[in-house]
């Protein structure tokens, strides 16, 4: 059966163990996603979730779902659950799932502008991959991390910059996973750093 077209979005952040940060934290999400079907040129997109206020240990927040006929910009105070696969920003369909590439980086909000730390990454996405062409994906995928990780140290507000928390991790992908036709599957990862823990789901649904 040929794949279905499908969306990933992020669903779910719970804090196990809060940062070190002063005061209750203010994470937020940054999920690249980058399409090799060619190689040569890829397409990519970075997608912006939260930041969430006054997050402490234990807590929960989820995603709020897209509605027809609902415009989010008239929402801003809701953290929707945008799609971030495709990078075109519609469903699309992974027939093999070594040639997408799924990444994951937190942080935690001070004075930062996360809308700015977004281009910061999409800057350091579309470098990295046009310096890695000819590379091996695990080396792509090495070189990506390596550059958010250092577009994230970029100061985007003061005095108090954003940290982040830990490093970039990548969802692993499966056609497992990527077998939705019967329903919805969700996968965890969990990020640590800054002192903190927390797990992050994804939601894979049918396009």
């Amino acid at each position: 059966m040929a794949a279905l077209p499908v969306t990933i979005a992020l669903k779910k952040i719970k804090c196990r163990i809060e940062t070190d940060e002063v005061g209750s934290d203010e994470p937020y999400v940054l999920i690249t996603a980058v399409d090799l079907t060619n190689p040569v040129l890829p397409n990519a997109e970075v997608t912006l979730y939260g930041p969430w206020g006054d997050f402490d240990e234990g807590e929960s927040r989820t995603t709020q779902p897209l509605q027809p006929g609902v415009n989010p910009s008239d929402f801003p105070f809701l953290v929707w659950r945008r799609n971030a696969w495709g990078p075109s920003g519609s469903a699309k369909a992974i027939p093999n799932p070594a040639n997408a590439i799924i990444l994951v980086s937190m942080m935690e909000h001070d004075d930062g502008k996360p809308s700015a730390a977004r281009e910061l990454v999409k800057a350091a996405v579309v470098g990295a991959l046009a310096a890695s062409a000819g590379m091996t994906r695990a080396q792509r995928v090495s070189k990506l991390k390596t550059d958010i990780h250092g577009a994230l140290g970029i100061p985007t507000g003061a005095p108090n910059f954003d940290d982040r928390v830990g490093t970039t991790v990548e969802v692993a992908l499966s056609a497992n996973l990527l077998d939705v036709a019967a329903g919805p599957k969700t996968k965890t990862i969990t990020i640590r750093g800054d002192g903190g823990k927390y797990d992050l789901t994804l939601v894979v649904t049918k396009g």
